[in-house]
């Protein structure tokens, strides 16, 4: 109910700062304008959101939006580059490996949005070609009617008793899990030898995290992976839903945004950037269950702060290095591709 009533107030506050604000002013000579196409594997209702409130603050501008789950999103956009053209301008995806090689190879810009003083250090990645807007971690989440007691992290999932009750993001769909599996196969306390008893325990593998959400409030599986602002989202509608950030470690979920170096207009382009950024543009999104990372913007009640999440560690080099292995012997595992 606590967090029901915090979703509301966040969504208020940010209906009475447009409404504030008034319609927005002709844009003077000299102001932005034109069109930027972002290629992102952002929840879409949520990015609609934000681009129309920019092209609102901004008139004559357009945001397009081109959506898709992070590994059909960048399957697509290295086909286009291999053919020397894209349409993006925009990127913004769960990809840090493929970010950390655009901007090696000059694909990025180098941008500096007023508002990146405002952002911690290390959220500003690759010496300003690529910022984090918000924070996200993949969790366990739970039906809190058939887990009354609720689960404590990673080793609840592989318990016999749910056998078949496990759900799980694909990481052919999700840049998220793909992470995830980078992570975990890497660290001495997994391995594979963790998605064998998953597999084993006959978990259910398919779609994205948000999928995963809605079956866990549905009761369709008592319990699964997903990420902690999809879970909170089924919270506020009243879903009987919990989550918790694992006891041996969270995955944290980078989800870079950047400007390519290809694009027709970049002041547009960072300004779009710099919005996310603002304090408007991430009053948007901690009412849409994100947890901000302007300090300029309070943490919403009810949110845990960053610094007390504990987090696993992710070899960026490893899951640049080992991508299509970890997707060929996932996809072995589990019988998908």
């Amino acid at each position: 109910m606590q967090k029901t009533i915090v979703f509301l107030v966040l969504t208020v506050f940010v209906a009475a700062f447009a409404m504030a604000s008034g319609a927005p002013e002709a844009a003077p000579d000299g102001a932005l304008g034109g069109k930027i196409t972002l290629y992102t594997s952002e929840t879409l209702t949520d990015v609609q959101l934000y681009a129309s409130q920019f092209e609102k603050l901004n008139p004559g501008t357009t945001v397009e939006i081109f959506r898709l789950g992070t590994t059909e999103l960048v399957a697509r956009l290295l086909a286009e580059q291999e053919a020397g053209e894209t349409s993006a301008d925009v990127i913004w995806f769960a990809d840090m490996a493929l970010f950390g090689d655009f901007a090696a190879n000059g694909d990025l810009l180098s941008i500096d949005p007023p508002e990146a003083v405002n952002i911690p250090a290390q959220y500003v990645y690759f010496g300003g070609k690529a910022y984090e807007t918000r924070l996200i971690y993949q969790v366990v989440a739970y039906n809190t009617n058939l887990i009354p007691g609720g689960v404590r992290g990673w080793a609840d999932l592989i318990e016999p008793q749910w056998r078949g009750k496990v759900g799980s993001a694909s990481p052919f769909s999700s840049g998220a899990t793909l992470t995830q599996a980078a992570t975990l196969v890497n660290d001495d306390r997994f391995g594979w030898d963790f998605y064998e008893q998953l597999a084993a325990n006959e978990a259910v593998v398919s779609g994205g995290n948000g999928g995963i959400a809605t079956k866990i409030a549905s009761g369709e599986f008592a319990l699964g992976l997903t990420i902690d602002f999809m879970a909170r989202a089924q919270m506020a509608q009243g879903a009987p839903v919990g989550y918790v950030y694992q006891e041996e470690g969270s995955l944290y979920v980078p989800t870079p945004i950047g400007v390519l170096s290809s694009t027709g207009n970049p002041d547009l382009a960072e300004a779009f950037v710099n919005y996310l950024l603002s304090v408007p543009g991430q009053l948007q999104q901690a009412s849409r269950g994100y947890l901000p990372v302007n300090r300029n913007v309070a943490l919403p009640e009810g949110m845990t702060p960053a610094d007390d999440i504990g987090i696993l560690t992710t070899d960026w080099e490893f899951m640049r290095n080992n991508r299509e292995e970890i997707l060929t012997t996932f996809g072995e595992t589990f019988g998908i591709n």
